[in-house]
């Protein structure tokens, strides 16, 4: 999973901001002049003098490289591989796994959105075999699969793959990451699409979904009869020699899969969910430094006769062709993104889990390819991460590795979160003290009290009700995936809410006691008559 499979995560940063300026406890205007990121930034003009393959010099200016980003970034393990045509000529490993071990050539690690082109070279390996047709409505495969919405009944399985089926990201995000190892769980992911509602006629544009990669799954297990990790396994994986790769539980078991890392306020935290074998065709392959650039040799148009079997050279040039725009910066193709680098022709795809990242990048023209590795992840650092193989990709084409930050919205997310949580809980302590210290008569009038009190509880609960409710539905979300992927602010989120609410509690009993404490309201009046008497000038 690449950025744009946490949109939904820019969103909540620009959400939250318009959120707390509307309660006056965060000024977006200080942040009016940060422009979003992208993921593939505008890089520094090549020199054209660039030569066929890796030189030594480009290789150690890719390992100053690697080891910059990693330090930048606080990655407690990278693995590193630059493909040429058949051959891995330069590979690294750095730092260690979750278990405190040394990352090594054989270290797994789970690999994301890369998921997606393999799941798309185990389709086209069907279509190249006459056993499913591309453009054939997916309904045809799985009969049970009605959407509504425009046209929803002709996506065709090339929609699925070029993600423009119409199905939304929140389609995607709500059916994912649900850690089911039991049988069958490929085709229960994709039946909870069953009567999901499209946002646009099938082909028209681009929406990155997992959901059009759940249904893929259960496509490949309709028409082969087989589960789709095995079939995965037995056709694509290792006929291309990616003897390492995971496709279940006890896979990952037995290659003693490492917890990755999320980040916790720029600090990356060990974090050990359970594989999901049901999230396969989507982004729960896992995979070596090794797989993995097998995996890009096969997309060269290289490896044995075996790997060079699986999909034609037309195929991978279909695959790796962008039909449809994805903004204004690249086109999206059957599973790769179709793209440019210092005037060359460069086909990549990033991807990440919850503690892992990994991004493949080819030169097909060239023969060239990078692949790296990563055991962190976090949305806020996306583009940071795809840098180092999009910025190793820079160096190899004769270029420099272009500018990349972490995200600005999502930046100015946890600070706002964060301060917006401080000025709460001062304000909880204060009105603690003010509660428990003796009460002093105050000379308020009642309806004063009371338009006070209820003004400033019913704030509080908004505030509470939009951080743990209300802004994450707006970004397409609930809580339980921003604390998946962005714990931090998700944790501040809840502390939000919770101290929101307690302070409302003690705001009730402090207007409570005020009322208490105030002169009832015939006295009040007659006080009120009294002082004005005093006040009005003699003779009056």
């Amino acid at each position: 999973m690449d950025r744009r499979r946490h949109a939904w995560a820019r969103r909540l940063g620009a959400a939250w901001l318009a959120a707390a300026a509307a309660v006056g406890t965060a000024t977006p205007g200080a942040w009016a002049s940060t422009s979003a990121s992208t993921s593939t930034p505008t890089s520094t003009p090549a020199s054209k003098d660039a030569s066929e393959g890796p030189t030594p010099a480009q290789l150690k200016r890719i390992d100053a490289y690697a080891e910059e980003q990693r330090d930048r970034l606080r990655v407690p393990g990278m693995a590193l591989a630059v493909v040429r045509d058949d051959e891995v000529v330069h590979r690294r490993t750095w730092g260690k796994d979750g278990d405190g071990k040394p990352i090594t050539r054989h270290t797994p690690f789970l690999v994301g959105s890369l998921a997606k082109p393999i799941t798309a070279t185990a389709v086209l390996h069907l279509a190249e075999a006459g056993t499913l047709s591309l453009d054939a409505p997916v309904r045809r495969y799985l009969p049970w699969f009605h959407p509504s919405g425009p046209s929803a009944g002709r996506i065709t399985l090339r929609n699925l793959l070029n993600q423009t089926s119409g199905l939304s990201e929140q389609d995607g995000i709500a059916h994912a990451d649900r850690f089911d190892n039991a049988p069958g769980g490929v085709e229960r992911t994709a039946r909870a699409l069953a009567d999901a509602r499209t946002s646009a006629p099938p082909g028209k544009r681009h929406e990155y979904s997992n959901a059009n990669y759940m249904l893929l799954g259960a496509v490949v297990e309709k028409v082969t009869g087989q589960p789709f990790g095995t079939y995965l396994k037995r056709t694509v994986l290792r006929p291309l020699g990616m003897d390492g790769a995971l496709v279940t539980e006890r896979d990952a078991e037995r290659r003693q899969l490492a917890p990755g890392h999320r980040y916790f306020f720029g600090h990356p935290e060990s974090f050990d969910p359970p594989y999901d074998a049901s999230g396969v065709p989507y982004g729960y392959v896992g995979a070596d430094i090794d797989d993995l650039s097998k995996f890009a040799v096969a997309h060269l148009g290289g490896g044995d006769a075996a790997a060079r079997a699986v999909v034609s050279p037309a195929g991978l040039r279909e695959m790796h062709k962008g039909t449809i725009p994805v903004g204004t910066s690249h086109r999206y193709g059957l599973g790769w993104r179709d793209d440019s680098f210092e005037g060359e022709r460069v086909v990549w795809h990033g991807g990440a889990t919850p503690g892992y990242h990994g991004t493949v990048v080819l030169a097909p023209e060239r023969g060239l390819a990078v692949v790296v590795q990563d055991n962190a992840y976090s949305p806020q650092r996306d583009e940071l991460l795809n840098a180092t193989a999009l910025g190793a990709m820079h160096i190899l084409l004769g270029g420099r590795p272009p500018a990349a930050s972490t995200d600005p919205m999502l930046d100015a997310l946890l600070i706002t979160v964060t301060a917006t949580t401080a000025v709460l809980a001062l304000g909880l302590l204060w009105s603690l003290f003010r509660l428990f210290r003796p009460s002093r008569r105050r000379a308020r009038g009642r309806r004063r009290i009371v338009v006070g009190g209820v003004v400033a509880v019913v704030g509080l609960l908004a505030l509470a009700a939009t951080a743990v409710y209300i802004l994450p539905r707006q970004v397409t979300v609930d809580l339980s995936e921003i604390l998946l992927f962005v714990p931090d602010s998700g944790r501040l989120l809840i502390a939000v809410g919770a101290l929101a609410t307690a302070l409302a509690a003690v705001r009730c009993a402090l207007t409570v006691r005020a009322l208490r404490a105030a002169p009832p309201v015939a006295q009040a009046d007659s006080d009120a008559v009294r002082d004005r008497t005093r006040e009005a000038p003699a003779g009056v």
